[in-house]
């Protein structure tokens, strides 16, 4: 998988992240999309149009189909709005995997 760029900190300082892997992932309408990631039962929101969003909704088709995990950012505002994905780093990969060996 590519490296994804750090996201700036100003996209992502009203966010929370998350550790998962993608489930599934639904097209609503134009450049938006419905994701469902590993672990949590709400879906979330994801726009390709946001800053490198291509680049993301490329690491989130992989992710869906060989099961790795990424660091997501959600809004903290209870949209499910995904600001941003980076490349999730080794320990944190490791601890994903643990927990979700249990």
């Amino acid at each position: 998988m590519k490296v994804l760029p750090q996201p700036d900190t100003t996209v992502i300082k009203s966010s929370y992240s998350l550790i998962t892997a993608v489930s599934t992932i639904s097209p609503e309408s134009g450049t938006s999309y419905k994701i469902a990631l590993v672990q949590y039962a709400s879906f979330f929101k994801f726009d390709r149009s946001v800053a490198y969003g291509d680049l993301y909704y490329e690491a989130i088709l992989e992710s869906q189909k060989h099961f790795i995990p990424l660091k997501f950012f959600i809004q903290n505002n209870g949209s499910g709005q995904i600001t941003a994905v980076a490349t999730a780093s080794e320990a944190e990969i490791a601890t994903f995997r643990k927990a979700w060996q249990k």
